[in-house]
């Protein structure tokens, strides 16, 4: 087979979240700003691709921009990073594993989480405002996007922040699945296209399209907005990643494995 099982890939995630609490925290920093700014820099090809098509492709433009998103995740994956949202499913598994503490888990989030939103903001600011490739032509796709995740309601962020982690840390599970590096690939692009076609809020990624517009100075969007959006989205990407991926399957995998055992021994008691 050229992809791993179930079991070998929640063990091998939960050794995964072990080796992330032994980084220093320069390490893990430089990890952290360079997984945002991958992701950013994915979000700003989004922003290209969309921004002046005309508005009778309707959603197929949103596919488009959809279509090249993932770049960011994919380049993290093979280039290096540490994501937010994908410790999200990570470090739980590892804790569910009892193979780190709790208090990895909240450090690793924490870190994690300010320096992915400093490589966003550094996109956002040197790509999108100075050089101008979110603005001009393209500053009304900016403000639309950026505008339509603040007017969501905290209950409406939440709930999207959910069904955006559930399709992230899909994709870094089958990512991890992967043997090759085409089937690594596939594995992380679909699941990261149909949460952006979706448009889910993902906490890490707003960490560029907000600001963005702010940097602009053509939005009234207030940094005490994108603050508040940015908590409620966090918890909201934690539950998705933590309770809706890493609980089941850690669940599922655990079950799997005590079946096998159980038919193993009968038939051993048989022989």
């Amino acid at each position: 087979m050229d992809f791993d099982s179930s079991q070998e890939v929640v063990s091998s995630l939960g050794d995964k979240a072990k080796v992330k609490t032994k980084l220093s925290f320069v390490r893990l920093s430089i990890l952290g700003i360079m997984a945002g700014s991958f992701i950013a820099l994915g979000y700003l090809s989004f922003i290209r691709i969309t921004g002046t098509v005309p508005e009778t492709w309707g959603s197929f433009a949103t596919f488009l921009g959809g279509c090249l998103f993932p770049i960011g995740l994919v380049a993290l994956t093979f280039v290096g990073g540490e994501l937010a949202t994908g410790n999200m499913m990570v470090m739980t598994l590892g804790l569910m594993q009892k193979k780190i503490t709790k208090k990895d888990v909240i450090y690793n989030w924490l870190i994690v989480l300010i320096t992915n939103c400093l490589g966003g903001f550094l996109v956002a600011f040197f790509f999108g405002h100075i050089v101008g490739l979110t603005e001009g032509a393209f500053l009304e796709k900016t403000l639309s996007v950026a505008q339509a995740k603040i007017n969501d309601t905290p209950l409406v962020a939440f709930v999207s922040g959910i069904g955006c982690n559930i399709f992230v840390c899909l994709a870094v599970y089958l990512g991890a699945m992967g043997k090759t590096y085409l089937g690594k690939i596939f594995g992380l692009w679909f699941p990261v296209m149909v949460f952006v076609v979706c448009g889910f809020q993902h906490v890490v990624a707003n960490a560029f399209i907000i600001p963005a517009a702010i940097f602009s100075n053509a939005s009234n969007i207030q940094w005490s907005e994108y603050l508040i959006n940015t908590v409620v989205v966090f918890f909201g990407n934690a539950v998705g990643g933590s309770l809706f991926l890493a609980v089941p399957l850690m669940f599922v995998t655990t079950e799997k494995k005590e079946a096998e055992e159980l038919s193993v021994g009968g038939v051993y008691e048989k022989t």
